[in-house]
């Protein structure tokens, strides 16, 4: 038994064996060979001329809006227009049902009548009280007594007042029948301004006006709109001191951009700010106006919209620029991939300025724009479908204020394949600005 058994074990331990032998073996078949640096794609910033901006958040508004209200009681007999569509100033919007005021301006007007005609009687009564005081007056002494001429002058004085009396009430007549006219105006309701229309609030066959005005809709300008934005007090000491020495209150030009537009298409000037810094959160209040030409169905910019606005700071200045695709976002902020020596991968925080440059969207046609250039394509190999591309297009370009230098060499196109501490085999590009962009527009 016990031979039997130390025979088991025996086996047991060369079976083990056996089994590491053959566990390392395929370890070392599986260990990969040598393999080179991966290679990524690598340009140089570029000296460009980048206008400086201040950008902030905002929101458009109208520059004239209106309520258009019923401002007398009545019926609402028609409606002129159609809701969400633009109106013309003094464009018929509402008809009220306008039988009584003309039944009104009819009695006033008779009202007016009479009392021009009890002028003209009382006139003719002051003539001829005034002849017979006359008559009285050239009769012999004797012939007349005193009180009979008292009476012809009382008389007198009677129908002058009378004729006092009657022109009041002319007058009177007169201002009843341009209350009662004014307010036959008032049943034909007309734009007050051009605009956009809301829908309408009261329908057809309703009474208006009965307690109180009623309100039946709004008006909004359209061309041009305001675009109103908070700007910290640091920015506007900049402003200050950028304009200095100017005469007058110099014109700050602006740009916009809605939500899904691209960049900032829409241009206008800042006319208004606030005569005071509010203290809780150290801003000011500024208000831009901006061109919205166009019609209703191609205006983009509407009252409400959220915009993005950024102001010019200064003139040009030369500054760094690269391509926005070799910027990347980590918890230190905005960063780039950089070679240093042996083209060895680090990585470089960056302070990102403006934006130089951003693609069109698909299908629009626009300008040349910048581009990847390779100064040393490879030749078309046999397993390759063609020749090394020449020219890559850029998404965006975008300025750096701080965090690079001329010389740097910064991995542009492979990312994915680039690790900080790593050596990488660098694919030597040039950033290239288009062709319409000479020297002196830059």
């Amino acid at each position: 038994m016990l031979i039997a058994r130390y025979r088991i074990l025996i086996s047991m331990s060369l079976f083990v064996m056996a089994s590491a032998s053959l566990v390392g073996c395929k370890k070392e078949a599986a260990a990969p060979p040598n393999l080179p640096p991966p290679k990524v794609t690598v340009a140089r910033p570029v000296s460009h001329m980048v206008q400086g901006y201040y950008e902030y958040n905002g929101h458009l508004d109208a520059v004239e809006s209106v309520e258009i209200r019923a401002r007398v009681k009545g019926l609402l007999k028609e409606i002129h227009f159609v809701e969400g569509e633009e109106v013309e100033a003094n464009a018929p919007l509402y008809s009220i049902d306008p039988r009584e005021y003309n039944t009104s301006v009819a009695r006033n007007t008779a009202e007016l009548a009479k009392a021009k005609a009890e002028i003209d009687n009382w006139k003719a009564q002051i003539k001829l009280a005034e002849t017979e005081l006359g008559r009285l007056t050239r009769l012999p002494a004797g012939s007349v007594t005193q009180s009979e001429i008292d009476k012809a002058r009382a008389m007198v004085e009677v129908n002058v007042a009378q004729l006092g009396v009657a022109m009041a009430s002319k007058e009177s007549a007169a201002a009843t029948l341009q209350t009662a006219t004014i307010q036959l105006g008032y049943t034909d309701i007309r734009a007050p301004i051009a605009g956009r229309i809301s829908r309408t609030h009261v329908t057809k066959g309703n009474l208006v006006g009965q307690d109180q005005t009623t309100l039946l809709t709004t008006i909004v300008s359209v061309d041009p709109v305001y675009i109103l934005f908070d700007a910290p007090e640091r920015d506007l000491s900049k402003y200050q001191r950028t304009f200095s020495g100017k005469s007058g209150d110099p014109e700050v030009l602006l740009e916009v951009g809605i939500t899904n537009e691209v960049g900032y298409p829409h241009r206008g000037k800042i006319d208004f700010r606030e005569n005071k810094v509010d203290p809780g959160t150290g801003t000011i209040r500024l208000r831009g106006r901006v061109p919205n030409p166009g019609t209703a169905s191609s205006r983009v910019l509407y009252p409400g919209l959220y915009t993005r606005v950024r102001v010019l700071a200064g003139g040009p200045e030369p500054q760094l620029v690269i391509p926005e695709e070799a910027l990347m976002t980590g918890q230190e902020g905005r960063f780039v991939f950089v070679l240093g020596a042996g083209d060895v991968v680090e990585k470089r925080p960056v302070t990102v300025g403006a934006r130089v440059w951003q693609a069109l969207a698909s299908g629009e046609v626009g300008a040349p724009g910048w581009v990847l250039s390779n100064p040393n394509p490879s030749p078309a190999t046999d397993n390759a479908k063609g020749p090394a591309p020449l020219r890559l297009p850029v998404r965006s370009v975008v300025a750096i204020e701080k965090g690079l230098k001329p010389d740097d060499r910064i991995v542009v196109v492979g990312l994915q394949r680039a690790r900080p501490g790593a050596p990488v085999t660098p694919d030597m590009w040039n950033l290239q600005a288009p062709k319409s962009l000479t020297p002196s527009d830059k």
